[in-house]
């Protein structure tokens, strides 16, 4: 059996884990036969990013990130066209990619799911060039980002709070998008570009997304009557959402959003990247560690997709 050289990155504010208790669980749980491994804290912002680029230099098979998906954002950065896999321990407030991926949510399963993986290769997606690999948005859920990173604590309830707060003080907003097929205008809550299939929680905004099809779900919500929200949030979180009468989808591998704001978020953290925000996707520019189980359904799902 060949050894994996293994290297973990450990987010210390990232989630609600005791990261004691994970390490602790890492040690008891990651066959040492199959991945030789150490681990690094970060200590700052992109410090991920450094750790797992030097990684992959010094011919590391695999980086783990513990945290959530900006954690997950930041190692996988180092990693772009690399060698070096991916790899993830979710314990973040959304955990969006893990959970499209089928990785389990429990940490102690979630290491345990390692010794079953395999590699596949996943696209990488960029907001003026600055990469993103699950989902990024612009509009409501971007204020909604900017304003959670702002708060003393984290979790899905001071997500909800933060949701809850901004909704009836926002007012739906135009955008240009212009893509090879033509140049459009639209006037909508939020507008989402999906490598990945959901925000977090289990909240799926693309259900159709696949990770590896060279494509952005580009999903833009419109104005809908607050009589219809209940049966809107019951769509996000039963990923029938792509059926509702407000979100019109389409996808690209190319194109730009023109926006009166300039804040964006990309995998739930803020960014400031402008008034005019070109995307684009980087075909399986990322190796990334997934469940077999994961990989089954896809190719399930795949072959299906072929007879319809």
């Amino acid at each position: 059996m060949i050894t994996k050289r293994t290297l973990i990155i450990i987010n210390p504010i990232s989630g609600t884990q005791k990261k004691a208790l994970i390490e602790s669980l890492i040690e008891t749980h990651l066959p040492k036969n199959q991945f030789n491994f150490n681990i690094e804290y970060t200590v700052g912002p992109t410090h991920a990013t450094d750790l797992a680029a030097a990684a992959a230099k010094d011919g590391f098979d695999l980086v783990i990130a513990v945290g959530g998906d900006g954690t997950i954002n930041e190692t996988a950065t180092g990693l772009i066209g690399t060698d070096t896999a991916l790899g993830i321990i979710p314990i973040g407030s959304g955990n969006g990619l893990g959970r499209h991926l089928k990785i389990p949510m429990n940490p102690s399963k979630a290491i345990k799911s390692f010794s079953e993986s395999e590699v596949m290769q996943i696209d990488v997606c960029t907001a003026n060039d600055v990469p993103f690999f699950n989902v990024a948005g612009v509009g409501y859920d971007a204020l909604v980002a900017h304003k959670f990173a702002q708060m003393p604590s984290r979790g899905l309830s001071t997500y909800i709070f933060n949701v809850l707060n901004q909704w009836f003080r926002y007012k739906p907003k135009k955008y240009k998008i212009k893509t090879e097929q033509g140049k459009f205008k639209k006037r909508a809550l939020m507008i989402s570009m999906a490598n990945g299939s959901q925000f977090g929680n289990n909240a799926w905004i693309a259900p159709k997304a696949r990770l590896d099809d060279g494509l952005i779900d580009v999903c833009v919500l419109t104005k809908f009557n607050t009589l219809a929200a209940p049966t809107l949030a019951y769509q996000l979180f039963n990923k029938t959402i792509d059926n509702s009468k407000y979100l019109e989808t389409f996808r690209s591998a190319h194109f730009t959003v023109k926006q009166k704001s300039k804040i964006a978020h990309l995998d739930g953290e803020p960014f400031k990247l402008g008034k005019k925000i070109e995307f684009k996707v980087l075909p399986k520019a990322l190796n990334i560690f997934v469940p077999k189980a994961f990989l089954h359904e896809l190719h399930t799902e795949y072959s299906l997709s072929k007879f319809e």
